[in-house]
This record gives structure tokens, C-alpha cells and sequence, in this order.
């Protein structure tokens, strides 16, 4: 088997994880790392490569592309930057593993659609949810026969993103493209997506700032073309060190999932008692890094592709109109 060459955009610390769990990979070489900031590029080489050679290193991807023989590259840049470098990587015919969100806008993401499909290349958004067990448990539990219609929705995430990100990039919408719907938040829009495989029709959103000039905290309402009703609460302004995570997806029969920082439990019909889920082993399980080279690879197919992505930038986009019209509901797509 041909080694799958990889080149790195954006060497931060997001980008160290990635490149740790590629090297893991068998048929796998990361060859080629690209970041204007020689500190970042530096610590990239002494925490993934340690004792090992060091890759080729490069200030701007531009340079990377055009010198190195590469089949894909792996990207985490600032949020803004991410379209230019994931059009400049296909233009390279060459496969793309993308940190979330992809790109900042629904134009954007069709673009990327349209020249994937051109240049016959991968593109995979870097959602991890998605290839989660308990999470692929849940989609499967909330679309069997018993749950029926699916009725509610509702996802609640704090991090203290307004403290920790202060003076960063990721409050600069130069860089950022968008605040903390746009990042931590865009995992749990996607779960939505996913989970519900219905599009949102509809949504209503207030959003406020906190001083900051991109969005902090979140409170929206939304309605599916298939009836589901549902509220997301992303709240930026949270405690600095309590990451916490609810989902609640409640259905006709009386079956219902209740998520509560990670711990699971279900009903499993009206006077059914609420029992823990914990036995996820049937439901696989990888990583986005993994199955991006499965994808290449031609062993699995793309589970969360820009098309998905799509949803998610078309949601972020209508909650941002409708704050700006004061909560007003707004059509979604």
C-alpha cells in the first residue's frame, strides 16, 4: 500500500492532535507542515514528531502545495482563512480534512461543493460527534420504528469561551468569521443536523455580544419542515472551567433520550422508567482523521461531508438574521 502524503495548514495546538492521530495510522506520513508563525511550526515539530525527522516546514501554504508531492492536507487555520486554503488545496487535486466550521458562508460552502465534485476530490468537515458511538447510538435510537415522530429537540452547551478567547482570534471576525455559535456551538448545530436528518424550516434567535464584537450567548428556537420543535442554548459566557453538554430529543411515543454531560439515559415508552445506556460496543466508533483516509482509501464512504456542512452554515446564518431583526423568526435555505 502507497503511502497517503500529508501536508499540515495551520500548526496550533488543534492541529497537534490531528497530526498525532495520523501518525498513529498505518500508510500514513505527515511530509510538510505550513504556518506563518515559526513559534507554532516549532511546537508542532517537538510535540507530534519528538524524536522523529522532521517534516518540511513552509510560512505559507501556497509554497507548501506548489513544492511538495501531497494527496491531502489537514487544515486548522483561523475560521476565515479556511476557503481560500481548502479552494487552493483542490485546485491541487488534493483530498482535504477540514476543522470545523469549514468555511463562513453558504457561498462559500457551494463553491467548495462544486469544485470537490469537479476535481473528483474528499472533503471532510472535522466533526467528531459524528463518529462517536454514543452519539451514532442516539441517531440510531431517535429514528427506530418506536420512537415515531420525533417531537422535541434540545441542546444546551456553556464553555467559557468569552474569557479564555479574550484578545484571540476567535474574537476577531476578521479571523474568527463568526463567535461562539460559529465555533464550540457549530458541533452541537451539526448534531442537530445530523441527528434529526430534517431540515430546519424555521428559526428564531436573540444573541448577545457581551462587549465582544462577534456573538457570546445564544438562545434559539427553531421548527423542522417535518414538524420537530426544538430550542439550542450556546452560552460563550459560561464558567471557565465547565465544558457542559446536554441534548434532550423527545418522540410521539414516549420514547425519549436525556444526555447530560456525557451520561445517557432513555425511556422506552409512556410509563417506561428512565434506565442509564451504556453499552455503545455495536455502534463503531473512529476518529475524523481515520476516516478521512478510509474515505481516500475507498473503504468507507464520507459521513460528513461539505453538503452536510451546508445545513449548518445555512442555520448559523438565519439565527444571525434574526438576532439583527431583533428575534424576528426568519426562513431557513
Amino acid at each position: 500500500m502507497q503511502a497517503l502524503n500529508i501536508g499540515v495548514i495551520g500548526a496550533g495546538g488543534n492541529a497537534r492532535g490531528h497530526g498525532k492521530r495520523l501518525r498513529q495510522l498505518d500508510g500514513v506520513s505527515v511530509t510538510a507542515l505550513a504556518d506563518p508563525s515559526e513559534g507554532s511550526l516549532t511546537r508542532f515539530v517537538d510535540d507530534v514528531f519528538v524524536d522523529q525527522p522532521a517534516p518540511a516546514t513552509y510560512s505559507d501554504h501556497k509554497r507548501m502545495l506548489e513544492t511538495e508531492k501531497l494527496d491531502a492536507v489537514l487544515i486548522s487555520s483561523p475560521h476565515t482563512m479556511h476557503f481560500r486554503q481548502i479552494m487552493d488545496a483542490l485546485d491541487a487535486r488534493l483530498h482535504v480534512l477540514c476543522e470545523k466550521p469549514m468555511v463562513c458562508s453558504e457561498a462559500e460552502a457551494q463553491q467548495v461543493i462544486a469544485r470537490a465534485a469537479e476535481v473528483n476530490r474528499h472533503v471532510v468537515v472535522s466533526y467528531q460527534r459524528r463518529f462517536n458511538r454514543q452519539y451514532r447510538f442516539m441517531k440510531d435510537f431517535i429514528h427506530s420504528p418506536e420512537f415515531g415522530r420525533r417531537y422535541y429537540f434540545a441542546a444546551f452547551l456553556s464553555q467559557g469561551w468569552l474569557k479564555a478567547q479574550t484578545g484571540k482570534w476567535r474574537q476577531d471576525p476578521a479571523l474568527s468569521g463568526g463567535g461562539q455559535l460559529h465555533d464550540s456551538g457549530s458541533h452541537i448545530v451539526d448534531m442537530m443536523t445530523w441527528l434529526l436528518d430534517d431540515p430546519i424550516a424555521q428559526v428564531a434567535a436573540v444573541i448577545h455580544n457581551r462587549g465582544t464584537q462577534v456573538d457570546v450567548d445564544s438562545a434559539i428556537t427553531f421548527q423542522t419542515r417535518g414538524g420537530t420543535m426544538g430550542t439550542l442554548s450556546i452560552v460563550g459566557s459560561g464558567p471557565t472551567k465547565c465544558f457542559w453538554e446536554d441534548m434532550t430529543i423527545a418522540g410521539e411515543t414516549g420514547y425519549s433520550l436525556f444526555m447530560r454531560k456525557g451520561a445517557l439515559m432513555a425511556t422506552h415508552g409512556h410509563g417506561a422508567e428512565l434506565i442509564p445506556v451504556e453499552d455503545f460496543s455495536t455502534h463503531g466508533g473512529t476518529s475524523p482523521d481515520a476516516h478521512f483516509v478510509d474515505v481516500i482509501r475507498g473503504r468507507a464512504r464520507n459521513e460528513s461531508p461539505p453538503e452536510a456542512f451546508l445545513e449548518v452554515i445555512r442555520f448559523t446564518q438565519a439565527c444571525w438574521d434574526s438576532a439583527a431583526k431583533g428575534g424576528a423568526p426568519v426562513s431557513v435555505g
